[in-house]
């Protein structure tokens, strides 16, 4: 007895290694639009390696070096976008 036919069942990503890096892509839209999408490349010495572009691209630099921390604040029930943002701010505030 089959209860699950193959064509009904989608697979959402081929790997989890996908998943988090669209999860990590989500997070650096959410922070950027916190800050209120800034233009221009001065956070790039701030925030990336400086091979960055761009503010956005520096930004996805940022959190995927933080990936580690993010997916801990995950598992402990607590909002990664909450502790990005604190950690953001305290970097801009120096």
């Amino acid at each position: 007895m089959k209860l699950i036919k193959n064509d009904n069942i989608i697979s959402l990503h081929p790997s989890m290694e996908v998943r988090e890096q669209q999860y990590l892509k989500h997070l650096a839209s959410a922070l950027s639009h916190y800050l209120e999408n800034p233009q221009g490349h001065e956070l790039v010495c701030l925030l990336g390696s400086g091979y960055e572009k761009n503010n956005r691209q520096a930004l996805d630099t940022w959190v995927a070096y933080h990936r580690h921390e993010i997916f801990e604040k995950r598992l402990e029930g607590q909002s990664p976008l909450d502790y990005l943002i604190d950690k953001i701010e305290q970097l801009i505030r120096c």
